[in-house]
Formats: C-alpha cells, structure tokens, sequence
C-alpha cells in the first residue's frame, strides 16, 4: 500500500462478514436461543440438586459507586487527535494506573494521555496524581510538572514494575512512535528516561504502534522482563477511506491493516534488556495486540504470557523454559470464540473465581459478540463457559475494552467491572441498539458458577461514555475496592466503592531470592469455609496497571485461618490466625508483618 493512496471501502458491521463470520453469527443466534432456555434449565437442576443461594444474590445496595474524579483533585481530560482523518490509531484511546510511587502506603494515579496525532505540533501530557491521603472523598494533587512525565508521545497504555528492584515502582508507557521507561528516582516524584540505555525504545524507525505492555519474570531469575503488544502496519498518510452502511465516513475495520510481531525483552540486569523476540519464538506469529497478562496457567511454576489480540487469533505463550516460548491457544482452548472465529479481544480479566486454585480468564469483545470466559479446567487445558456464566448474552450490545475482576462486596468471590464504549462513532448505523458511548457493567459473582449483571443501583456507573482503559485498586484505604478509567475525549472518572463494609484483608510481597515486588508470588488463604487463591498481577485489563496488592474479601469472617504464599523461586511462607480489615506485609523468607490496620 503506497503512501497517500485512497481506497473506498464500505464500512458493514465491523469486522466485514465474510463466510465464516455468517456461520459464526448463524451460530450465536442458536446461542442466544440457548442462553434464554439456561436460565431456566439452570433454576431447575439447582432445584433438583437442592442448592442453597448465594448468600447475597438479589441483594443490590443503590448508588454502588460514585464518580468522585473532580472532587478528588483528578480533572484529567484525554484528547486522541481527531481531525477528520479517521486514523485508526484514533480508535484505541488509553490506559491509566493506580500504584504508590513513592511507598507511602497511598495509591496514587496516572493517565495516559494521546494527545494530537502523529507529527502534528502540541503537548501530549499525561498526568500523574499524588495522592494526599483523603478519607471519604479523597484528595489528589496534580505533581506532573516536574516529574518527567510532561511529554510521553502519542500515548496507549502503561505498565508498571519495579525492574531494577530498587523498592520504587517504574513506568513503561507505549504509544505510537516508540515507547518509554521512566526510572523511578526513589520515590520524589521524579522519573528520569533510561529508554535508550535500557534498550527497549521499541521505535522500529518510529513506525511501532504499541498498545499494552506488562512486566514479567519468565526465567524466575529476580529481574522482571517485559512484553510489549503491536497491533499494526500503519503510518499516517496511509489511511483507507471507509463509510458505513448510511454512507457516511467512519473507521475502518482493523482488518484492512496487517497485524504486527509483538516484542520481548529480557531484563539482563544493570538497567539493560536484551531484545529476545526472534530467539524466544514470541517473532515467530503476528496478531493485532491489545492486551497481555503474565500467568501460569498449568501450574509448572513458570510464567506464561496470554494476549488478546483484535480480530486475529489469540496468544498463550507457553513457557517452555530455557527462555523459550510456543503458541499453545489453540491446544488449550482460547485462541478463539465458542463458533471457532477470532476474538476482537481487547481486555483481559484473570481470576481464582470459582476457587479451584486456578486462575481463569475473561476476554472482552466486540459488539454483537459476546465477551468471552475461559474456565481454567486444569491440565493445562480451558473451557468455553460465557454461556453458561452468564457473561454472554448481556454484553452482546456492547463494545468492551478494560475489565478486571475485583471483590466490590468482600464476600469472597471475584466480581467482574467492564468498561464500555464503541471505536465507530456511528455504531447505531450498522447495529440498532448499539451506540457509541455506552455504560459500564458490573457482573456479581454467584458462587462461582454464574454471574449475574447488576443493573439497579448501578450510580455513576450507568452514565454513557466511550471507556477504554480500566484500573482497581483501594484508593482510600478503607477496605473496599474502588475504579479508575480512562475515557475517549472525556474526563477521567474515579469511581469510589459504596458497597456495605464487610470484612477483608490486604497483602504486600516483597521479593528476596524472587523479584524485588514479588511479582507472581501465589497466595492461599483460607477464612469463613471458603479457600481462595490469587497471584500477584502483572498486567490485566487493557494498557492499564491495577494495584498490585493482593486483596481478599472475607464476608462475615473476622481471621484468616491460614495464609501460604507460594514464591516465584520456589521458597513458601505461612502464617495462621490473621485478624481481619487490616493491610499485611509479607516477606519472602520471613514470614508475614502488620501494614497498617484501620
């Protein structure tokens, strides 16, 4: 394709129906047919079986969470360049952050800005938050003057690890042009930009359109290694000219522009990575990246990577050891949709949420196709079970990118938040009922066998936006998790947990032989008759970074029973009879410490 040149494509229901997309959409139809007759087949054999309901089922407080962005300080507003050129770069939008840069025990936040397209003049200014311990509404102070973070290109997404273990968080912004790391200077407030010495500027003769990126430790050698998402071939000047079904201009579908290798670089220590995307056998596919999540999914206490990539079958990179990697997807059951065509993946949730001691994931998707959960069934090996979860049906009108699980009620099992909000501005055009901004949904957990959408009592977060980036974390320390999003050519919302308070419990890793964040590090507790298991988190979501503490809700139980944390180097640390409501601090070799408890 030649710069400049201009093609008239129609725009039909993105991506373009072709013959095995009419099949797979023939086939959701018998799906959604299906999905009316589970619920009642599913009330039926629970009756048979003489189940007992969840606890909490059917019990909706109004007003669950509140938007409290702008009286919290946080007046961020994202631009993504628009000026009726339609460049798809322009539809991706990005990430945002909640992590404590500066170790005082307080989340704070950072937004990724776009800002205007590509050699096109103008700051492109993302924003750091520091946060100023506020109770009840909580309070931010803007500190990105100064910081270092004042230009940080035409923004996507961030990751966030400490990987130079000096005990202070660092940032990996990517976006179209290259991508940055920013060294925390000891928690100032001050990062400096090594992306030259450390060797992961990922420029590519500045033509690299990277969205998501995590840090990881594939080798368990204490140094986190990065993996960095491509989506594709473009470059300004290059853009098809498409229309929808009304005629008027509008995105193309990513399928007109080819899908790109992704990058891994391995952290050789010193500040420096060594680029092992060709040796590792991760430059050996292509697919349009969106997001990535580090997990070990068959259990053999090496990190795998998974991505979700749009309209392109997805990765499970399979850590072979050796520092070497193969594209298991399709063996183990989530490279594709239930009908056998690709994802248009674009978030990634992982979860213990049915409590086997095995993390499953949640993969958003577009409209008219449903988001996507992949039971982990063990022997390294998943299920299709959207359906039958209930995640299925309720998204179809949708367009999801950031999601993750998170416990809003504390009763112990894994909810799902999904951020909404279409890529084609005249959505309704090709799909009545879909529109452009959407609200967000908020999926409870029942008993870890269905998710049941929570529509009432939803507060802010019923309002229609275009979301993309998604982050949890508890901002406010007061033991509820609370929702940072990032939202196209909008303001960015702050959502704070008003859900009944109920017990729970807090922890922070700190590697010693492991990683320095303890990054990986398997936790198992059991309380209240129920044993639920999580993994320190190395991305999830989409180009967005959560809070990395370890967060479990406890219900009506007061004390842990027991806690085991299973390290990445293999070392194992327990502690008994931990009280409830309180942030701990657990040590790689030396057992479990109070934070603080309020």
């Amino acid at each position: 394709m030649k710069g400049g040149e201009n093609h008239s494509v129609f725009l039909c229901v993105s991506p373009c129906l072709g013959v095995d997309s009419v099949r797979a959409f023939a086939l959701s139809r018998l799906r959604v047919l299906f999905g009316l007759l589970l619920p009642l087949a599913s009330g039926l054999l629970a009756g048979c079986a003489r189940q007992a309901p969840h606890p909490h089922a059917g019990t909706r407080p109004p007003g669950l969470f509140q938007d409290e962005a702008a009286a919290a300080g946080i007046r961020f507003q994202h631009r993504n360049g628009a000026a009726g050129q339609f460049a798809i770069v322009e539809t991706t939008g990005s990430g945002c952050a909640l992590f404590d840069y500066d170790n005082d025990g307080w989340l704070d936040a950072l937004l990724i800005q776009s800002g205007p397209l590509p050699g096109s003049p103008g700051p492109r200014r993302s924003a750091l938050y520091h946060n100023e311990h506020g109770q009840g509404v909580p309070r931010f102070t803007d500190v990105t003057l100064g910081s270092g973070l004042e230009d940080t290109g035409y923004g996507q997404g961030v990751a966030v690890g400490d990987y130079d273990n000096d005990g202070f968080a660092d940032l990996y912004i990517t976006g179209y042009g290259g991508s940055h790391l920013f060294r925390n200077l000891g928690g100032t407030g001050r990062f400096e930009d090594v992306t030259r010495a450390a060797g992961v500027g990922d420029t590519d003769h500045g033509r690299r359109f990277a969205t998501s990126a995590a840090f990881g430790d594939y080798d368990n050698d204490g140094r986190l290694d990065l993996y960095v998402c491509h989506y594709c071939l473009w470059r300004p000047g290059v853009d098809k000219v498409c229309h929808d079904p009304r005629g008027q201009r509008d995105y193309c579908s990513p399928e007109v522009y080819d899908p790109e290798v992704h990058r891994l670089y391995h952290n050789i220590g010193g500040g420096r990575f060594q680029d092992v995307t060709q040796a590792s056998g991760i430059g050996g596919e292509r697919g349009r990246g969106l997001a990535v999540a580090w997990l070990d999914y068959d259990g053999d206490g090496r990190e795998d990577i998974y991505v979700a990539n749009d309209l392109s079958a997805a990765f499970l990179w399979h850590n072979l050891g050796h520092g070497r990697f193969r594209d298991d997807a399709v063996e183990a059951g989530c490279a594709f949709a239930e009908s056998g065509t690709p994802l248009a993946g674009m978030g990634i949730g992982i979860a213990d949420y049915d409590h086997t001691g095995r993390e499953s994931l949640f993969v958003t998707n577009f409209s008219n196709r449903p988001n996507t959960l992949y039971q982990n069934m063990g022997h390294g090996r998943f299920e299709d079970v959207s359906m039958e979860a209930g995640v299925a049906l309720p998204h179809m009108q949708f367009l999801s990118f950031g999601c993750e699980f998170f416990d809003y009620d504390a009763d112990g099992w894994p909810d799902l938040i999904v951020a909404n909000g279409h890529v084609q501005i005249h959505a309704d055009a090709a799909s009545p009922g879909v529109t452009y901004s959407e609200r967000k949904q908020l999926f409870h957990n029942e008993g870890g066998q269905r998710f049941a959408e929570v529509t009432a009592g939803l507060g802010d977060l019923a309002r229609p936006m275009v979301s993309r980036g998604l982050a949890v974390g508890d901002v406010d320390n007061e033991g509820r998790l609370d929702i940072l999003v990032n939202n196209q050519n909008g303001p960015a919302q702050l959502f704070m947990n008003r859900a009944p308070r109920r017990h729970w419990i807090s922890f922070t890793t700190a590697g010693t032989k492991s990683n320095r964040e303890g990054r990986h590090a398997h936790l198992t507790l059991t309380a209240g008759g129920l044993r639920q298991s999580a993994e320190v988190r190395s991305g999830s979501s989409y180009a967005s970074a959560s809070d990395r503490r370890v967060y479990f809700g406890l219900g009506d139980a007061t004390r842990v029973d027991r806690l085991e944390v299973r390290w990445p180097s293999g070392l194992h640390d327990s502690a008994r009879n931990l009280a409830a409501d309180a942030f701990y601090t657990v040590t790689e070799g030396h057992g479990v410490g109070l934070g603080s408890k309020r």
